[in-house]
C-alpha cells in the first residue's frame, strides 16, 4: 500500500485565509456594501470585493474595527491577492474592476472554482444573524416598481 501524502498549510496562512465572523458581519453591514449587493447571502459571496471598496480610514472608522482588525483585514485581503482602496483612488476605479475579475473567473471557471473567503460555519452564522433581524431598512428593501401605460 502506498503511503498517502497530505499536503499541510502553514498556520498562519491558514488564518489569513479567512476572516473572522465578527470582521466579515461589520463589512457586510457597511454603507459601501449597498454598492454590491442588497442580499446579505451576496454580499457574503463578495466580501473580498466590499472590502476593496474601503479605504484605512473609512474601516477605522467603522464602529468595531481597530488598528489590530485592520492589520488583520489587510493580511486576509493580501493572501487573496487584493488590497484596499487607496485615498486618492475613486470608487468607481474599484468597481470597475470587479467585472475584469469577474470576466477572468468566468474564463477559468472549468479549472479553478470559487474560494470561500470566511468559514461555512461563519458564512452560516452571519446568515441566521441577518434574517433574526427581519425587515432591517439598511439590508432589506422592497423594490419600487412604476407601472407604465403602453396606450399610444
Amino acid at each position: 500500500m502506498d503511503p498517502v501524502m497530505i499536503k499541510s498549510v502553514p498556520f498562519e496562512q491558514h488564518i489569513d485565509s479567512y476572516l473572522p465572523e465578527r470582521i466579515a458581519t461589520i463589512l457586510i453591514r457597511s454603507h459601501h456594501a449597498g454598492l454590491v449587493s442588497k442580499e446579505p447571502s451576496t454580499r457574503i459571496n463578495y466580501l473580498l470585493e466590499i472590502a476593496s471598496l474601503h479605504t484605512r480610514g473609512e474601516l477605522l472608522g467603522q464602529p468595531g474595527l481597530g488598528r489590530l482588525s485592520l492589520q488583520r483585514i489587510e493580511k486576509w485581503m493580501e493572501f487573496h491577492g487584493r488590497r484596499l482602496r487607496r485615498n486618492d483612488e475613486s470608487l468607481d476605479s474599484v468597481i470597475c474592476r470587479f467585472g475584469f475579475r469577474h470576466a477572468l473567473l468566468e474564463k477559468n471557471a472549468s479549472r479553478f472554482a470559487p474560494r470561500s473567503v470566511i468559514s461555512s460555519e461563519d458564512r452560516d452564522k452571519i446568515l441566521r444573524e441577518f434574517s433574526s433581524y427581519g425587515e432591517r431598512e439598511d439590508i432589506r428593501r422592497p423594490e419600487r416598481r412604476i407601472a407604465v401605460s403602453q396606450d399610444t
